[in-house]
């Protein structure tokens, strides 16, 4: 604004200039609250925190490393002549900060170590990787094996990418639902085993749903003709994410594709450091045995929770490995073969027939029993939308 030479400004000028600067400056305090609390910035500036770092080991790492990190995990003895590192050793003290976190984010492979040591990277984000490295620390002899005090996943902050995939889900607290999410039931399961299971409930992982809860459905003895109005009902279940077009041109009878999809589960990825594939042979006791997997799960749901296992369960112990999607079909036509008749790995999601009668007792049936103290029955969509859905749904807790 020009001023006029010899005389001040006008009332109006001056009540324009005063104008200016008030917009001026609710620009500039908006934009300074806005930086001192971006997530992003908190983000980077935060501490790393044993207590946070403790509650992520005991999730994550526990069940080869041990409680008190001295490699002595329930799995521990189920990876062959590998043995999981001491952390309370000398030779974990001399290693440096960064070390440790190449490791813990790329895994054994990334460091000319075990490849039964998997790559968290995709997982943890940096900060949650730092606190790791941090609850490390205070393992060893030379700190006194000092622990943080305890942490719920209802106590951590926002971390990460995709919406806090690590540490938080539909709910509040990730240690109260200690079965699965049965709200995908119509897009994973097949019926018949489905059924099945209901009769006759069975412990899928020997360590428990949740790491080391030797977690186990009570077996409700029920009728069939509940178990068929159950069955209806949870078959109309769905993640809308799960697209049987993503296996369009797959053959999992194809002896080649059978056979890389062996090395990429033994060699690649070392999904025996978890797995079993038959009832009494060597693997890992971690996840559930891959045997029955064909009788069990729909290939397009399996396609879907190798890719990012955090997407359909966001506290899963699964890493995820960023594996193409060529060597996920190729895994998977060798996890279906172990069943002995590929033809059922063929076998697709079928659309819900029930009448609204059955299903509306299937429903009260899970109402009656109180499913939900055990289980999320959350139908969202796994491949989209994930972080706005957590962050709209989910109180923070700072």
């Amino acid at each position: 604004m020009a001023l006029t030479r010899g005389r001040g400004l006008s009332l109006l000028e001056r009540k324009i200039t005063i104008a200016k600067l008030s917009s001026f400056l609710f620009v500039a305090v908006f934009l300074l609250i806005f930086f001192l609390h971006s997530p992003f910035l908190a983000q980077a500036s935060e501490e790393p925190s044993p207590k946070v770092g403790k509650h992520l080991f005991r999730h994550y790492c526990a069940v080869c490393h041990g409680v008190s990190g001295k490699g002595d995990g329930v799995n521990a003895d189920y990876l062959g002549d590998v043995h999981p590192a001491d952390l309370t050793s000398e030779s974990i003290d001399k290693l440096d900060d960064e070390e440790i976190y190449e490791v813990i984010e790329g895994g054994g492979a990334a460091v000319d170590i075990s490849y039964y040591m998997p790559p968290w990277g995709a997982v943890f984000s940096e900060s949650q990787i730092h606190s790791i490295v941090a609850y490390i620390r205070t393992l060893s002899a030379a700190n006194g094996s000092k622990e943080g005090a305890v942490v719920r996943f209802s106590d951590l902050g926002k971390q990460g990418d995709e919406g806090c995939v690590a540490c938080h889900s539909k709910e509040d607290n990730l240690l109260q639902p200690i079965g699965p999410n049965i709200g995908h039931e119509g897009s994973k399961l097949k019926k018949e085993w489905l059924a099945g299971f209901l009769k006759r409930p069975e412990r899928l992982r020997p360590i428990g749903y949740m790491p080391l809860t030797k977690s186990k459905m009570p077996n409700f003895y029920f009728t069939d003709a509940e178990v068929d109005a159950l069955v209806a009902y949870l078959m109309t279940l769905k993640d809308e994410g799960v697209n049987r077009q993503v296996l369009a041109g797959w053959n999992p009878t194809d002896p080649d594709e059978i056979e890389k999809g062996q090395i990429y589960f033994e060699e690649d990825y070392a999904c025996d450091g978890c797995h079993t594939r038959s009832a009494d042979g060597p693997g890992g006791i971690v996840g559930p045995d891959l045997l029955y997997a064909a009788k069990r799960i729909l290939p397009e749901w399996m396609f879907y929770w190798i890719k990012n296992p955090q997407r359909i369960r966001p506290d899963s112990p699964m890493p995820n490995f960023n594996i193409p999607d060529d060597q996920i079909r190729s895994i998977l036509a060798y996890i279906y073969s172990l069943a002995g008749d590929a033809s059922i790995a063929m076998t697709v999601a079928d659309e819900a027939s029930a009448d609204a009668a059955q299903l509306a007792k299937g429903k009260k049936i899970v109402e009656s029993k109180n499913c939900r103290g055990c289980h999320l029955i959350d139908s969202f969509n796994s491949q989209s939308g994930v972080a706005e859905m957590i962050e709209s749904e989910i109180s923070l807790e700072n």
